[in-house]
């Protein structure tokens, strides 16, 4: 890991600044779950901050559900949905059904659209900051699998900053199902280009705390992501029909 890459921007405080980028990485899953942090002091030197912004930054995120921080042990990153019963659940979502696309999109369009209304209600200034940044990177040239890494960590994000853990806990449960629907074949340029404008305009009402826009917003999107797998679908089924 390299911890210098961690940025520390002027407009948060530098506690704050530094728990966004730690959950960033968290979300995005580059600080997979059961990995160890440094130590506080370790953490410190490396970033050129004192102990006590990293002890602030880290019961941040521990309050969040993100890490565990016991004596002894250390800083262990932790995956939300382990912290209830949901992460003992299977959905049974089987992708090679013909229908199971359709099924996972409806799912979205009923969890997604609520979730992004309360955040745009809850969050906080350090939560928007790591949804522009998330959406910002998505605007780049970045790869179609560093693309799929943002898309998921935008939505979890989006759940995590209802500040509901159960609603958080949800989400990512769900969202292990939801994978396929993030998968290569699915992810061409037009998908790409329509899910950073919807997750871009999703951002802006949640910034803006208006809540309706932004459940409207989260509904549209999944609403343009499901006719682009769909024509994603009817192509890759046509090319497979010519090539036989």
């Amino acid at each position: 890991m390299d911890w210098l890459a961690l940025s520390r921007g002027p407009s948060l405080s530098i506690p704050d600044r530094l728990s966004v980028d730690l959950e960033r990485l968290i979300l995005e899953g580059s600080l997979p779950p059961g990995e160890r942090l440094p130590s506080e002091r370790e953490l410190a030197t490396l970033l050129g901050v004192s102990r006590v912004s990293i002890r602030q930054a880290l019961h941040e995120l521990e309050s969040r559900g993100l890490v565990d921080r016991r004596p002894g042990r250390g800083t262990v990153v932790l995956n939300p949905g382990d912290r209830s019963q949901l992460a003992d659940a299977d959905f049974g979502f089987d992708i090679t059904r013909g229908d199971e696309l359709g099924e996972i999109m409806e799912l979205r369009a009923i969890i997604e659209p609520p979730m992004a209304r309360i955040t745009a209600l809850r969050a906080t200034p350090r939560d928007i900051a790591l949804l522009e940044e998330l959406v910002l990177e998505m605007e780049q040239d970045v790869s179609n699998e560093r693309y799929a890494e943002l898309d998921r960590a935008f939505h979890q994000a989006i759940a995590q900053y209802t500040h509901n853990p159960h609603l958080a806990l949800l989400n990512e449960r769900i969202s292990q199902q939801i994978a396929p629907s993030r998968a290569k074949r699915y992810l061409t340029k037009s998908r790409r280009t329509a899910s950073s404008v919807s997750h871009r305009r999703i951002f802006e009402a949640i910034a803006a705390r208006d809540g309706a826009l932004a459940e409207h917003e989260a509904h549209e999107h999944v609403r343009v992501i499901r006719e682009e797998i769909v024509r994603a679908t009817d192509q890759s089924t046509a090319e497979m029909e010519y090539i036989s």
